[in-house]
């Protein structure tokens, strides 16, 4: 009779326990941290520490995807188009700090369309291992996480980073910059669900045995 395959009780089930521990935690952390900084007027906050928070997590994110295409086999174009989206998303979060807090010009639509246009062109021609992926996308929980990031920035975010629900929650005692302070925790917290989304899904994708 076979022996059933063991290989996700096996000894490493504790490291990856306790490595998502460790991330969750730190994550936290990373959340929190702006709001122990001394507040200083001339840094505004979503465009001072919370933005470059974001950034950095999402070129994080990129790195490690990027990385992955190394040891992805046939699959390195999933890690390639992934890499692609995450790099378009990092140009756009710093846009507004290249162009609006140093004051230099920055052609960010264009090098987005460029990334996307890129990341286009590998699915057309890696039809049929990007549709492999798409049909088994959903039994990874790192693609649970960036599909929660993207809740988060395209509805929920649309609602609490509204001036609107807050004038409404809060009537007199509201000021203009709570929505603006939770929009920006709220896309820290995206940011944060992307990193640890890809790397799971870098991790996955890196193993060149196709996973049933």
């Amino acid at each position: 009779m076979p022996k059933p395959d063991n290989r996700s009780s096996g000894p490493g089930g504790w490291k990856t326990t306790l490595l998502r521990g460790l991330l969750i935690c730190a994550g936290s952390v990373t959340i929190l941290l702006p709001a122990w900084l001394p507040n200083r007027p001339g840094a505004p906050l979503e465009r001072g520490t919370v933005e470059l928070m974001q950034a950095a997590l999402l070129a994080a994110a990129t790195v490690v995807m990027a990385g992955a295409m190394a040891h992805s086999g046939h699959r390195r174009a999933v890690c390639r188009v992934l890499s692609f989206g995450l790099a378009a998303a990092l140009v756009g979060e710093l846009e507004d700090f290249i162009s609006e807090i140093l004051k230099w010009p920055f052609p960010d639509a264009w090098v987005i369309g460029a990334l996307l246009g890129a990341a286009l062109i590998t699915i057309i021609r890696h039809r049929r291992v990007m549709l492999r992926f798409f049909e088994t996308m959903g039994h990874h929980a790192g693609a649970g996480l960036i599909a929660a990031a993207l809740l988060i920035i395209y509805v929920f975010n649309r609602v609490i980073g509204a001036p609107q629900f807050w004038e409404a929650a809060l009537g007199d005692f509201f000021s203009p910059e709570i929505p603006r302070i939770c929009k920006s925790y709220l896309e820290l917290l995206a940011c944060y669900f992307v990193f640890v989304g890809s790397l799971g899904l870098a991790i996955t994708l890196g193993r060149r045995e196709e996973l049933n």
